[in-house]
């Protein structure tokens, strides 16, 4: 594949690791050697043009760029061990190290990007190679479980498997890579040791976390930026799983380098200004200290039985209302939000100006009739005053995964172990503790908010089944502070 012809022609490099395997890097020369060296590190090939982008805006910034291949992929060897597996944190933890003993780098390294390319920096980050200055994961998972794989027990971003490991150059990659996420990852109902939550207590490398509020790895985003030990930095705008540059990350992303390799600029993670939410649907900013704590509301939109049709699987529930989706969404249309229907809506009235910030809460009682098992999906819209439906956050859990691990839950976020399945009792009213992607939103006398609920099967029967939302859902709204 060419290189990017936008881009200066690259060095070529091949890192020996510990193993035997090389990586294959692109060194783009950003400035007089020695410099700083910022490096990404991809599965999707280092020529790629989605890289582009980054690359640029750090050689504008005057800094080295590397760019890696994951082992297996590209022209890096090595036997492939698994998505995000240890043996790769440990290859970026060896990369970031020989960086650092060229001559063309001073000693210090960062590491940038997006998605798996953010995730894979967390991981390496906890091992705490030596030169590591700073780290800026986006739109990045901190849990493949919860974040990534098994949203609320239920599979979700499977395309990503078909799409990547196809895409490998190395034919024993393919195989493995497919064999692995299709035989194991995607057919592990559980949370086993195949997937892997970052040690965040051992997180004290200073992190920027950049998350989308309509971005489906929004949970692991927020959830990096409260639990990390180090010095951390949280940025939320209106994007979706972008991992593109805009005007707002690219200023945020220099100054986070330019400090934390340069010492130049403001402390990006002083107390009291550490987090930048945009407002959802605005223009509008704000500037905080930390992740607020709301004030919470209840709402209880049940006031009856309310039937909700179990519907066989989210391809037949009805259209979601038409909103823009980013084309990268589409390609993981079980993940994103705003890709499946609803078959039951409650709405809640605004009668005073109000805004909401952080966590949504859902406490969903059910009663199934029919089948043992089904996912349920909640999305929290805002109808505005003139009819206009803005589709706000979304959470799901797969019933049978519905045991809360209390002394690990917070308010309006709760912890599934995902270590068993328990079938649904017939008839009986269950409650579904619910974990809905945070928000930040300001509503006007005139607007409504709008749950809505759908229910799909999640058994082997393929029956018939009947279910009814009932008295007693609550809807946990953050009052902001």
């Amino acid at each position: 594949m060419p290189e990017n012809p936008t881009l200066p022609p690259p060095q070529r490099l091949h890192v020996p690791m510990s193993d035997g395997a090389v990586l294959a890097a692109l060194r783009y020369p950003g400035g007089s050697a020695p410099s700083p060296v910022v490096v990404t590190v991809t599965p999707y090939r280092k020529e790629a043009a989605q890289n582009a982008d980054l690359v640029a805006a750090v050689l504008d910034a005057g800094y080295d760029v590397v760019v890696a291949d994951v082992r297996g992929f590209g022209g890096s060897t090595g036997p492939y061990r698994g998505v995000l597996s240890e043996r790769e944190s440990l290859d970026t933890a060896e990369l970031l190290e020989w960086l650092a003993d060229q001559d063309f780098c001073d000693g210090r390294t960062a590491m940038v990007g997006g998605s798996y390319c953010g995730v894979n920096q967390l991981l390496a980050a906890v091992r705490r190679p030596r030169g590591l200055r700073c780290i800026a994961p986006w739109i990045a998972p901190t849990d493949t479980y919860r974040d990534m794989w098994k949203r609320g027990g239920i599979p979700s971003h499977t395309a990503w498997g078909a799409r990547t490991f196809l895409n490998a150059q190395r034919e024993d990659t393919r195989r493995e890579g497919l064999r692995h996420f299709y035989s194991e990852l995607v057919d592990e109902p559980f949370d086993t040791d195949l997937f892997h939550r970052v040690d965040l207590d051992r997180l004290d490398v200073p992190a920027l976390f950049i998350g989308g509020w309509q971005d489906y790895f929004l949970r692991g985003t927020v959830r990096g930026f409260r639990r990390a030990a180090g010095p951390k930095r949280l940025l939320v705008g209106n994007w979706s799983h972008e991992p593109f540059l805009g005007p707002e990350l690219r200023g945020e992303l220099v100054a986070w380098l330019d400090f934390w390799l340069r010492d130049r600029g403001e402390d990006p993670t002083a107390p009291g200004a550490n987090a930048r939410l945009s407002v959802f649907g605005t223009d509008e900013w704000t500037t905080r200290g930390g992740w607020p704590e709301p004030d919470w509301a209840r709402w209880e939109p049940v006031a009856e039985p309310t039937p909700v049709a179990v519907a066989a699987s989210l391809l037949s529930t009805p259209p979601a209302p038409p909103t823009a989706v980013h084309p990268l969404v589409d390609l993981a249309t079980e993940s994103g939000m705003r890709l499946w229907g609803e078959s039951a809506a409650f709405d809640l009235p605004v009668t005073r100006s109000t805004a909401l910030l952080g966590h949504v809460g859902l406490s969903a009682v059910l009663s199934v009739e029919g089948c043992d098992d089904v996912d349920l999906h909640a999305r929290l819209s805002v109808v505005r005053a003139g009819g206009e439906v803005q589709q706000v956050t979304e959470g799901r859990l797969r019933a049978s995964h519905r045991a809360v691990d209390a002394a690990r839950s917070g308010t309006a976020e709760p912890w599934h172990p995902h270590d068993r399945a328990e079938k649904l009792p017939q008839g009986e009213p269950v409650v579904l503790d619910v974990e809905v992607y945070p928000v930040h939103l300001r509503l006007e006398p005139g607007d409504a908010l709008r749950l809505g609920v759908t229910v799909t099967a999640a058994d082997e029967s393929g029956s018939p089944a009947t279910a009814a939302l009932l008295p007693g859902t609550v809807v946990l709204l953050p009052g902001s502070r």
